[in-house]
């Protein structure tokens, strides 16, 4: 072999070597192998990350008792909010880099920990009530039931309700109507015979103020509501037969009796007013009208009410209110009523009631009759309001409630009522349905009492004895009653116990304390956990999902710009870490790492790339100092929020399954995060971190409700 052969073969084995160590570089500077020497580090990162989010679902329910929302209910759902923290986060930023620029450190140090102090309390103060309030219930159960006779026909406001029963005498067909005054105790039967009539006709009921119209088609009366007297008398008949009550058109199946006259409705929907004062009987037309050809009195009639100059009618397709007119435009031509309200449904109004307003600013005692709010519940589970103002012309009079938004608290509604269980003056709302009635209170309409109901549930009335509160359960034939406990309410408003506020406070400025004297990692570590918790449960809390996300795509975009082009949020990390403030976690590598001598600088870690040692050995060196991985405490708070915000405000059942689903996604970002970490370059975390919760939680959305996830539900 020539030495030119041997010279090449030397070349070839050499090669063969270079390749193979070359190989083997690459393999032990794999991502994966990378990762695998930082596993301590990123997974203490993960136990830390969940701990956080953890902690914020842990603490959530003392912030939704207290309904310390930071925008209000309404400002959950508008955009202008989220611009606005936006526009926070870049000025708190400015003023930090700024302070740093110019040498200001103890401006930011001791400016930040203050700040920190009271966001710790935010933490420690409602983690110390949760270790001691109770937020279960005690059931409501009933203790006593009794019967009635006749058949449920309306309430009468908060107080009780009238029943009718028709009976025969032997001679002729009786109307026997009976008053039931659970809470002001009284009661009154009144009875009216309806001869000629056979007991075929229906009876119906207009409420007013203070007396009550009958009719049932051949006759027409009112009586005293107070005490069941008859007021009037009229015989709806137009033939010569006489009769010792005055006359007026026949088919009266609906009236309204006035101190001047009255009013009656057909079956037909014809509407005709009659003037009485002062006049001989019988009684003639002086104004006739038609209501509109789908308000069905005949078999859909529900309800009618006397409010002021109008009337209101609501049958099963819709609710109408119109002007009690004397006489119409047209001597020659039958027109409709003039229609001031109106609300038609394709579903099936269950029910309706009027009265004292949850939101009016006067007191039940001061109502001059002339404002009220209207409620309607429908088959399909909605319940919407109106308030009326009397003194508004009549284009603005019904406005609709916005803030009546309690849709899908039951699938089909049984009974809307305006309730006033504490006596107060100001009311709530009672809302049946699915076998459930809940208590509404004040103008938030917080659930704060359930009362399981039959399926033939009519009304539900409170009542005070002096003593104790007592709830009565109105069904087709019975009554069931019990006694109210404070153990029965859910919690509402502010918890702020003496002992666990105190405690809260404490703990929070000796963590303070000793993060100014031994700021070393697991010091920081801790006040970071309880900081990024009282982060994300009052963002979480404060914004609906749509937002959230529309908040975490746009800091993504940021962090991006100020890590990789500005790189001034790398900046913002050397002051904090230099100043060892908690705004961040660290996750140290090994056990011998110590966060106060920490020297590594983020602006540098961009530029960072593995070089070997020498060429000849082709081998890594091993990293032996101590290291330790960086995540700032934003990366956690804006997955946590969305988390938060999934479990907070997603009206389904399915909210919570929603939410691990996000925080998944989260997960599954920071791995792609680490395979960037691992390879020594700081990165962008809200990029992917913010991409993978958002992902997780459009995929569990779609899940478990389909394409309403897509409904965000945001305005300006």
């Amino acid at each position: 072999m020539s030495e030119a052969d041997n010279a090449t073969a030397g070349q070839g084995n050499a090669s063969a070597e270079f390749v193979k160590l070359e190989q083997q570089l690459a393999q032990e500077t794999s991502v994966f192998a990378l990762m695998k020497e930082q596993m301590t580090s990123m997974l203490g990162m993960v136990v830390m990350f969940v701990v956080t989010i953890v902690l914020a679902l842990f603490i959530r329910p003392w912030y939704d008792v207290a309904e310390l929302h930071a925008f209000g209910e309404t400002g959950a759902t508008q955009a202008r909010f989220i611009l606005l923290e936006l526009v926070m986060i870049f000025i708190f930023t400015a003023v930090v880099i700024a302070l740093a620029r110019y040498k200001k450190e103890w401006v930011i140090k001791y400016g930040i920990m203050g700040v920190l102090t009271i966001a710790l309390m935010y933490t420690t103060v409602p983690l110390m009530h949760m270790l001691v309030i109770d937020f279960d219930v005690e059931e409501f159960e009933y203790e006593e039931s009794s019967t009635y006779s006749g058949e449920y026909v309306t309430d009468l406001g908060m107080d009780g309700f009238i029943t009718h029963e028709l009976a025969f005498n032997g001679t002729s067909w009786i109307d026997t109507v009976s008053y039931l005054g659970i809470a002001n105790n009284a009661s009154w039967v009144h009875e009216s015979s309806r001869a000629p009539l056979d007991d075929n006709a229906k009876l119906r009921v207009v409420k007013s103020d203070s007396w009550l119209t009958f009719a049932n088609s051949k006759w027409l009366w009112s009586v005293d509501i107070n005490t069941g007297v008859e007021l009037e008398r009229f015989y709806c008949d137009d033939s010569d037969e006489v009769v010792s009550y005055p006359k007026i058109p026949p088919n009266c199946d609906l009236g309204l009796i006035l101190d001047d006259g009255v009013y009656t409705i057909t079956r037909g929907g014809d509407v005709k007013y009659m003037p009485t004062k002062d006049l001989p009987s019988p009684y003639i037309a002086q104004g006739e009208w038609g209501l509109p050809p789908y308000v069905d009195i005949r078999d859909e009639f529900i309800e009618a009410q006397n409010l002021d100059d109008m009337l209101l009618i609501t049958t099963e397709r819709v609710s109408i209110a119109f002007t009690l007119e004397e006489t119409r435009d047209s001597p020659t031509e039958i027109g409709l009523v003039d229609v001031r309200f109106e609300h038609l449904t394709e579903k099936t109004i269950t029910s309706i009631d009027f009265g004292h307003s949850p939101w009016s600013d006067s007191n039940i005692s001061t109502n001059s009759g002339d404002n009220g709010l209207l409620i309607i519940g429908e088959s399909n589970g909605n319940v919407t309001g109106w308030e009326w103002d009397g003194k508004k012309i009549r284009d603005n009079e019904f406005t609709f409630q916005e803030k009546m938004n309690i849709d899908g608290l039951v699938d089909s509604v049984f009974q809307v009522q305006i309730t006033d269980l504490d006596d107060s003056g100001y009311t709530d709302l009672l809302i049946s349905g699915d076998g459930k009635a809940y208590w509404l209170h004040t103008q938030l309409l917080k659930n704060r009492l359930t009362f399981d109901i039959d399926n033939d549930f009519k009304v539900g009335i409170f009542t005070n004895d002096g003593s104790e509160d007592y709830f009565f359960a109105v069904s087709e034939d019975s009554i069931a009653s019990g006694v109210i406990d404070d153990d029965m309410y859910t919690l509402d408003g502010l918890q702020l116990y003496d002992i666990p506020f105190l405690v809260g406070v404490i703990l929070a400025l000796l963590l303070m304390v000793l993060l100014y004297f031994h700021s070393e990692w697991y010091v920081v570590n801790t006040v970071g956990i309880l900081v990024g918790a009282g982060v994300i449960v009052m963002l979480g809390v404060a914004f609906v999902p749509g937002l959230i996300m529309i908040f975490m795509i746009l800091a993504a975009v940021y962090d991006a710009w100020a890590v990789y082009r500005s790189k001034h949020m790398l900046e913002l990390a050397d002051t904090m870490i230099g100043l060892q403030l908690p705004i961040l976690l660290v996750a140290p590598q090994d056990k011998g790492y110590s966060f106060k001598d920490e020297k590594t600088k983020m602006v540098e870690k961009t530029d960072v790339q593995y070089v070997p040692q020498s060429h000849k050995s082709m081998v890594p060196a091993k990293k032996k100092s101590k290291e330790a991985l960086f995540m700032g405490l934003g990366d956690i708070i804006f997955p946590g929020m969305l988390v938060l915000s999934a479990v907070q405000w997603l009206e389904t059942d399915y909210s919570f399954e929603i939410a691990i689903f996000t925080l998944a996604g989260s997960l599954l970002g920071y791995l792609a995060l680490m395979s960037y970490v691992a390879r020594g370059k700081a990165q962008a975390g809200l990029p992917l971190l913010n991409g993978g919760a958002i992902l997780g939680y459009l995929v569990g959305g779609m899940i478990f409700i389909g394409t309403e996830i897509f409904n965000l539900g945001i305005s300006l």
